[in-house]
């Protein structure tokens, strides 16, 4: 049956932040917990798709289908069977998109498929930071909501994103260290730093804040995340009974390469803004990565 509205005594979670910002182990470790329902897929892209943010996911899921479709045999056996399987689920998945526009139903539909009365359910898709304050303030009409957004210090995320980046092009790679430099030094030279969006935690926060009350956001530094106490923040924020992250839990923690001084001094100047506003807002609670890094700037 569709849904319109959440579950009576249920709250919706979503966890927002930018690629390499702990999202995915804040995931598996909240998993742990039988007080929250997750939907099958960690990262459904609803509200960024609907919103016509993120046309390459929409794309890239509908493509996906098309293919396995061409895939399939007419005829009884084994052959199909694991392309229909992937196929239902992808459909299942793509079937959230089906709505009118302000209507919900359908991805709601999804993510409590399963659901058996936990207080939380919860969509960690960390990309809905690129939203606007309309976005999330349509989110937040969705019964009782809340938000978590992870914050990373910009130049460690940056490095590492560009190190995932690299590995997933490994094979056309000899040399990681040099590979991961090309692409940083391309990525300054273009201007863009700056703009990424999903690095832009000052127009996040401010879109945010303009529409969600500010009890129902949590901010967590990424730099504090895997810190026992900070999790039993995060379950408080939930309202869930507290839960122990598992000390050998990392997930995605990617290939080594280090940052050479000039290429962080160029991260530094580009994310100065960044640094300014985190500094300025949370003060002496900032982690003392982002402390050290913004006081290496060299004064202009």
């Amino acid at each position: 049956m569709a849904l319109s509205i959440l579950p009576e005594n249920t709250k919706l979670a979503y966890c927002i932040g930018a690629q390499k910002a702990g999202t995915t182990w804040l995931y598996e470790t909240l998993r742990t917990s039988s007080q929250i329902h997750f939907s099958r897929n960690k990262e459904l892209h609803y509200f960024n798709v609907i919103a016509g943010k993120s046309d390459q996911v929409f794309d890239l899921r509908m493509n996906t289908v098309k293919t396995l479709a061409r895939k399939l045999v007419s005829e009884r056996g084994p052959k199909n069977r694991r392309n229909l399987r992937v196929l239902s689920e992808l459909a299942d998945l793509l079937s959230i998109y089906t709505d009118a526009p302000e209507h919900h139903e359908a991805y709601l539909s999804y993510l409590t498929q399963g659901f058996s009365g936990q207080p939380v359910i919860c969509d960690i898709t960390p990309a809905y930071a690129i939203l606007d304050a309309k976005d999330f303030s349509e989110m937040g009409s969705l019964g009782e909501s809340c938000f978590i957004f992870i914050l990373r210090d910009p130049i460690d995320r940056m490095w590492s994103q560009i190190r995932m980046a690299v590995s997933a092009d490994a094979a056309q790679v000899a040399d990681f260290q040099t590979a991961c430099e090309a692409r940083a030094q391309h990525l300054i030279d273009s201007k863009r730093l700056p703009k990424l969006e999903r690095a832009n935690y000052r127009r996040t926060m401010s879109e945010l804040e303009a529409v969600i009350p500010p009890h129902r956001i949590k901010y967590v530094f990424y730099e504090d995340l895997f810190h026992a106490h900070t999790v039993r923040d995060i379950c408080t924020f939930l309202g869930i009974s507290p839960i122990s992250p598992k000390a050998d839990l990392r997930s995605n923690s990617g290939r080594h390469a280090m940052l050479p001084e000039h290429l962080k001094h160029s991260f530094r100047e580009a994310f100065a803004l960044q640094y300014d506003f985190i500094l300025n807002r949370f003060g002496a609670a900032t982690p003392a990565r982002w402390q050290i890094n913004s006081a290496q700037r060299v004064p202009g």
